[in-house]
């Protein structure tokens, strides 16, 4: 068989391709070959090179070095772009249009008139259960509702490549099986396509082969019996440091007086007469369905939902209790500045005095060493505090994210999904940056999707469930993640009593 007719030609080659950003070298001579018909798993740490080479294939950078292939015939993504789907995972929509004009984004044509869906629209919109949602205006839905319009987009298209960059963390298990059918069915249609995500479960269920990427380079690739959960999880490099439990006893503080409380706490339909305490040195999870009131609750606390009730931080109550609290959300383009720098996204929520100058002017030299105490002290991997967080690994961005808030000094720290989207390695220094916090007398209280997350980080778990917050789960009382994911999915089917 000739090398024109071998099956290697079908498909796309990446051969010795090489990205450099100044004295960092985020590919380094990468090889890969992207498979018609199959769904191809990519897994490595944050800074591995995953996302640059995602960006590469989708065209939006160009590498320094080496070649792509397109069924044997040189391609180009930055030219023959609209070869490539991408599903990010910070949806990349636009809030003030509807859904179905998000779905139409980039095949509205040059004609006259607005664009309609067609049938396979609808279909793809049906099956990713948006379909009533059509007339909406994406900003006045919720973020696992964009996240399905981002990847109906996606779908929608006649791609050849189709690129899913943890495109399941905002959606719920019945939403995600949606999503792998489409993700199968695409390949089945002899697509290529790509899942990049760090739920190792995810990738070992549904991709056939598995690239593990580490330093720039393709250092693993597993398939058949040999892809599993373990093997994956060894040949991510993760430093002794990072694998230390994060957990701690969370009662250093116990007995003492309540940072936080509220009690009889209601808003509207979404939750009502809740009482709630946090004590220093705890971190407290929450979980609960969409829908369930569980975010609202989280936001409100923080100000950001009009309730009514009583509430409490430190000494101070009312108006004046939110302000000792700091809230980061669930996305990081919502906290980060892309156009702005790493140092000046770590100072942005800072009102210092000692940043101030004379006539307004900020205290530049003063700024700098503030954000290079930041670096040292959140843990963030930078070359220098002027390069733009946008330059950042998504693990390394979140930190920057839960830096911000932690500046700010609050005795409440609130959280959506702290490590959504970041790897095992980022995890644990994130999960330890919260201990050493509420281990200073403070509280963390976060809104979690996975168990496993619940498990390894918090002391406390409560569900809300039709507004009602369940009475506490001691998370340390369990010595499997089994036994625990049983008994939070049995609260949050049936409304708790209030805690």
């Amino acid at each position: 068989m000739s090398a024109a007719e071998g099956p290697t030609d079908k498909g796309v080659r990446i051969r010795g391709v090489a990205k450099r950003y100044g004295s960092t070298v985020a590919l380094d001579g990468i090889d890969l070959d992207l498979v018609p018909g199959e769904v191809l798993g990519i897994a490595g740490p944050n800074g591995a090179g995953k996302s640059t080479l995602m960006r590469i294939i989708a065209g939006e950078e160009k590498p320094d070095s080496g070649t792509l292939t397109l069924d044997g015939v040189p391609w180009f993504p930055s030219v023959n772009w609209h070869n490539v789907a991408v599903v990010h995972q910070e949806p990349q929509l636009f809030p003030n249009l509807t859904v179905a004009d998000n779905v139409m984004v980039g095949r509205e044509g040059t004609r006259s008139g607005k664009p309609r869906l067609s049938a396979a629209d609808g279909e793809v919109m049906k099956a990713l259960g948006i379909a009533r949602y059509a007339g909406v205006l994406l900003e006045d839905c919720t973020l696992a509702t964009a996240q399905r319009t981002e990847i109906a987009r996606a779908v929608a298209r006649q791609a050849r490549v189709f690129l899913f960059d943890e495109p399941n963390s905002a959606l719920t298990e019945e939403e995600s099986d949606e999503l792998f059918r489409e993700m199968k069915k695409l390949a089945g249609e002899g697509r290529i396509v790509l899942l990049v995500t760090h739920r190792l479960g995810d990738l070992v269920a549904h991709a056939k082969r598995v690239a593990v990427i580490r330093d720039g380079k393709v250092r693993a690739m597993l398939e058949g019996s040999g892809l599993t959960e373990d093997a994956i999880a060894q040949q991510l490099v993760v430093d002794s440091g990072a694998e230390a439990a994060a957990k701690g006893a969370g009662g250093a503080h116990a007995g003492k007086s309540t940072v936080a409380e509220v009690s009889g706490w209601s808003h509207g339909a979404a939750f009502r007469d809740i009482s709630f305490s946090a004590r220093p040195g705890e971190i407290i999870a929450l979980m609960g369905v969409e829908g369930s009131g569980a975010r609202e609750f989280l936001r409100s606390l923080a100000g950001l939902e009009r309730c009514s009730g009583t509430i409490r931080v430190a000494e101070e109550r009312g108006e004046a209790a939110q302000l000792l609290t700091a809230y980061v959300p669930a996305t990081r383009v919502e906290s980060l500045y892309s156009n702005f720098s790493v140092g000046e996204n770590l100072l942005v929520r800072l009102g210092r005095p000692d940043i101030a100058g004379v006539a307004l002017a900020l205290k530049k030299r003063r700024m700098k060493e503030l954000a290079a105490e930041a670096v040292q002290r959140f843990l963030v991997k930078t070359r220098t505090t002027t390069q733009l967080i946008r330059s950042l690994s998504g693990g390394n961005q979140q930190k920057v994210a839960i830096a911000q808030a932690l500046n700010c000094s609050p005795r409440l720290l609130l959280l959506e999904e702290p490590t959504r989207g970041v790897d095992i390695r980022s995890k644990r220094e994130i999960y330890r940056l919260l201990r050493d916090y509420a281990e200073e007398g403070n509280a963390v209280l976060m809104f979690c999707t996975e168990v496993l997350e619940v498990y390894e980080a918090a002391d406390r778990v409560h569900v809300v469930s039709e507004g009602r917050l369940s009475p506490a789960i001691d998370v340390h009382g369990y010595d499997q993640v089994e036994k625990l994911a049983t008994d939070i999915t049995r609260l949050e089917s049936h409304a708790g009593v209030a805690a």
